[in-house]
């Protein structure tokens, strides 16, 4: 039907059970169709999406499976139809070398198919083109060793060269880098709503010689200022307060001297962390330890689950900065969490320079302040993989287009999922909760002003987002 509306529509065959539907449709409405055929490649690449490709890929033909479908192309009178070679490396593929490779299997195929008389002039050459991540232009999971020219040059040089050298005409070249297109386009908004500092507590260890011994060392070593024992002092203080812990856990070690062990020993980390340098190799363990251990939990008003959830489920890194004051350095570190009562509702690791750590550098949040994060090229896929984990539906969302002369304006502005429609998901009627509470209150012995009350805070309720209201 497209071919007959003057659509340039090609089939692309991935099983061969597809095949005879295609021989069924073409003979009934007199075309013959624009044939591709999906290969499966044995090369394989590393990326964490490498079973799109591959020979326990999914999708495409194996080489016998190949020879059968174009044998029963021919047998239908279609061969001529078939015009396309396309296969599918793998998504995210974050070494170059490794898509040359593939690259050289895939295109021997269209050679081979040019010499069993086949009119093959096009070649989709499927996804593989990363996003960097990490920003550190490396073979990482999460960056790629090149750029968007390395990549094009790769793909049409080597095609190029192949089929000058064999005597090949040049086919025309498709690709499906979604990934690449769409990672850019979304940025992810949210307001941290609350914040747990961790203990920045100072110990009054005017008094300690009544104490039990495990907080006496912990108390000295806090006086203990030699730059030279850093990382010492630190794989000391961390048994002495391992060991308070046990001695409390038996009994042997009061309350009250269980939060003085771990005030002193926060306090020390908080020196030590001041004292180390990241460019020292034996400070470097450490210092990541303490960037961990001395970390505030940002509440932050979002659904991992909803918004981010490759970050959960794989491990994808994306970068986050603080859209809030940026003419100010962060001095302090924090971990992620987000609304949900998932343990798992928090993000693990985070761009930070040259390297992922497990906490993000942020600000000091103010009272009253609104303090934003931005997550960026959540555009790959993260929105429509998302789910209604805990009744967290969709954010508010706003396009931003840019004009041909720079000028930028908001459009298209999407409200959020409220819990009225949360409720309506999980086949609950708020109108039947509104009946029942409604008998509630007025078999309660409430004034007419209470009922009405708590009659319109419901009913205003079950209209407001699932986040937290700003």
């Amino acid at each position: 039907m497209g071919l007959k509306l003057g659509h340039n529509v090609f089939i692309v065959i991935e099983k061969e059970s597809e095949v005879p539907l295609v021989i069924e449709e073409a003979a009934d409405l007199k075309v013959t169709p624009q044939v591709g055929l999906r290969v499966r490649l044995s090369s394989l690449a590393s990326s964490k999406w490498a079973d799109t490709g591959g020979e326990k890929s999914k999708f495409g033909l194996s080489a016998a499976q190949l020879l059968s479908v174009i044998e029963r192309f021919r047998k239908a009178g279609l061969e001529q139809g078939v015009r396309l070679l396309h296969f599918h490396m793998g998504s995210q593929i974050a070494n170059l070398a490794d898509y040359r490779q593939g690259f050289r299997e895939a295109i021997r195929y269209y050679a081979e198919l040019r010499a069993l008389g086949l009119p093959v002039d096009h070649v989709d050459v499927g996804g593989g083109l990363g996003v960097d991540y990490d920003g550190t232009h490396s073979r990482n999971a999460s960056s790629i060793n090149y750029d968007m020219d390395d990549y094009a040059a790769t793909v049409v040089g080597m095609l190029k060269e192949f089929c000058d050298r064999q005597g090949l005409p040049h086919p025309n070249i498709f690709s499906e880098s979604g990934r690449a297109m769409t990672a850019h386009h979304a940025v992810l908004v949210m307001q941290v709503t609350d914040v747990e500092r961790n203990n920045d507590a100072m110990p009054d260890i005017e008094n300690f010689s009544d104490k039990p011994e495990v907080v006496q060392w912990l108390v000295e070593l806090l006086g203990d200022t030699d730059p030279e024992m850093v990382t010492e002092t630190y794989w000391r203080a961390t048994q002495y307060v391992s060991e308070a812990s046990a001695q409390y856990a038996s009994g042997r070690l009061s309350l009250s001297d269980k939060a003085l062990a771990e005030q002193c020993y926060f306090a020390i980390c908080r020196r030590l962390y001041n004292q180390l340098k990241a460019r020292q190799r034996s400070h470097r363990q450490v210092l990541d330890e303490l960037n961990d251990k001395l970390a505030d939990k940002y509440i932050c008003n979002f659904s991992v689950f909803q918004s981010l959830p490759d970050t959960w489920a794989i491990g994808q890194i994306l970068p986050i900065v603080p859209l809030t004051r940026l003419d100010e350095e962060p001095m302090r570190r924090a971990v992620l969490q987000d609304l949900t009562c998932d343990s798992d509702g928090k993000i693990n690791h985070y761009v930070d320079e040259q390297s992922i750590e497990t906490s993000l550098p942020v600000h000091d949040v103010r009272p009253n302040e609104d303090y934003m994060l931005g997550v960026f090229l959540v555009g790959a896929y993260q929105e429509i993989l998302g789910d209604m984990h805990n009744l967290f539906g969709d954010t508010d969302s706003v396009n931003v287009y840019q004009d041909a002369d720079g000028t930028v304006r908001h459009g298209g502005i999407e409200t959020h999922d409220t819990i009225e429609d949360m409720l309506r998901y999980v086949h609950l009627s708020p109108e039947e909760l509104m009946t029942y509470y409604r008998d509630k209150v007025a078999g309660a012995k409430l004034t007419a002003r209470e009922r009405t009350q708590y009659l319109d805070a419901l009913r205003l309720g079950l209209t407001r987002s699932s986040y937290l209201a700003g």
